[in-house]
């Protein structure tokens, strides 16, 4: 037994050794597996820092940044390949609207599943990004035709037409689409997106919900737009535009009660231009706006003046769909009322039947605001859209605007023949007039015909029971003072006439 402790003594050093160096290396592998596990963590954690850096939160898209990446990586293989690429920009029509009357909620669903739809439409090799807001990029890549990029555009718009679910609710939505196509139309990749979105808002222009393939037209278009909108924001800052008055004929009681408010621009440089050269710069941009207020503010101080002379009239406003959607418009333009001193009721507020049929659009809440002001409702150029009069019931509607195109149809002068239809029957040039006239006097509705150029279409509305007319027969639109000339004219000649 003594003989073994002196073999134990020598053991044990080595025993403990090993059991140390085990307890050691236990430690190692657990501290290892803690930094695998923090290293995977962090890997993770970059993945998803990268994926928030190059991907849109709400769609899960590609955003502005990686579009722009895949964009340059696009190019370069089109160009070893001798391939084409296109870019397809996207903006979906009145989207400020959907979120201004509907919520932001409302307005996120409709990203997404806009979104989806895009995505459905083109191949896994092709991208789709959100590039700003309600903006979309598509990047079509190995392409054997430009004519293949339209084709893509024309089956997204074909996907957009089916109605939206949200909020349990349809709703209408479209999309004006702009194409680029490398290298035909550019060859970098920020020229690429220019000239997509140079001709996205060229299709918008020709009408919304459609697509246009780029052409050199457009650049010199887009610049004299960009001279003609700096202009025109010189023009509301040094008080260059003014409002004229073309008079309303009361056909029953045959005297002037109101007046239709018509904008001018007075050029330094070109004289009086006229609202056809430069108003739909004006609604297109944010300048209608400033313009819109400045516009009723100008018709309501001229209400105020003719009220105070004696003569009041009611005066009519034209409002554009981006001024109508405005948030807080009636109230803003019952504050113009207030400070101005005028009564609503000698306010005509004027839109087009479009805007009455938006279903995306809380038209009718709007409308019931601005009849608590006390202002009369008109819908302007009636029976050129898809409302009918029996629509017009939902709606706080007090009087409708026959379009020209229906007065122009009444005879000029009734020695003009009478016109027959391919069946040999007469045509009653003046059927949808009267028919107007009847259905709007039914709704308890005034009717008011504009463009009225001759004596013997006055006489013939006046026959049909229409309560106002205006009109090159009566007078252009004049200066309040060549107004008040008129009316005291007229007075005069009534005097005359009562007198003898």
């Amino acid at each position: 037994m003594n003989s073994l402790w002196p073999a134990l003594a020598g053991i044990a050093p080595c025993l403990l050794a090993l059991w140390y160096g085990e307890a050691r290396a236990r430690v190692l592998r657990a501290r290892c597996t803690q930094l695998q596990g923090a290293l995977e963590s962090h890997r993770d954690a970059e993945m998803r820092l990268d994926y928030i850096a190059h991907h849109d939160s709400l769609t899960g898209l590609p955003n502005r940044l990686q579009c722009q990446l895949r964009l340059e990586h696009g190019i370069a293989y089109a160009r070893r390949h001798g391939s084409l690429l296109a870019v397809l920009f996207i903006d979906i029509d009145h989207f400020k609207a959907i979120n201004d009357n509907l919520g932001h909620d409302a307005g996120d669903q409709v990203l997404v599943q806009f979104s989806q739809r895009l995505r459905s439409c083109v191949r896994e090799v092709d991208t789709v990004a959100r590039q700003s807001g309600d903006e979309f990029i598509v990047l079509l890549t190995e392409l054997h035709s430009a004519l293949d990029a339209q084709q893509v555009a024309d089956k997204i718009i074909a996907a957009i037409a089916a109605p939206f679910l949200v909020h349990g609710e349809t709703l209408a939505v479209a999309a004006s689409i702009g194409i680029a196509v490398y290298p035909d139309d550019a060859a970098d990749t920020d020229a690429l997106l220019e000239k997509a979105d140079l001709a996205m808002y060229a299709a918008k222009q020709r009408g919304k919900g459609g697509g246009l393939r780029f052409v050199p037209s457009m650049q010199a278009k887009a610049y004299s737009r960009l001279v003609l909108e700096t202009s025109l924001r010189h023009a509301l800052e040094h008080n260059e535009f003014v409002l004229t008055y073309q008079p309303k004929l009361n056909l029953n009681e045959q005297k002037i009660t109101g007046v239709k408010a018509l904008i001018r621009w007075r050029h330094p440089e070109l004289g009086l231009v006229m609202p056809p050269d430069f108003l739909p710069v004006l609604e297109e941009s944010a300048l209608i706006l400033p313009v819109g207020v400045w516009v009723m503010a100008t018709a309501a101080a001229q209400a105020r003046r003719w009220m105070e002379l004696g003569r009041p009239l009611t005066v009519s406003v034209h409002l554009s769909p981006r001024q109508f959607y405005q948030k807080d418009i009636a109230h803003d333009f019952g504050e113009i009322l207030r400070q101005a001193g005028v009564p609503g009721r000698y306010i005509e507020l004027e839109i087009t039947e479009d805007m009455l049929i938006d279903k995306g659009q809380n038209c009718d809440a709007i409308l019931r605001q601005f009849k608590q002001l006390g202002v009369g409702i008109s819908i302007s150029d009636f029976g050129t859209g898809y409302a009918s009069l029996n629509y017009l019931r939902r709606f706080p509607v007090d009087l409708v605007k026959i379009n020209k195109s229906f007065i122009d149809d009444l005879r000029r002068s009734a020695r003009q023949p009478t016109d027959r239809l391919a069946d040999g029957r007469t045509a009653d040039e003046g059927a949808m007039v009267r028919a107007i006239i009847a259905m709007a006097h039914t709704l308890n509705m005034r009717v008011v015909a504009g463009g009225v150029e001759t004596g013997d279409q006055l006489s013939q509305l006046e026959a049909m029971g229409c309560d106002e007319a205006f009109g090159f027969c009566l007078s252009g639109a004049v200066s309040p003072d060549e107004l008040e000339a008129l009316l005291l004219s007229r007075q005069r000649r009534l005097e005359a006439l009562t007198s003898s």
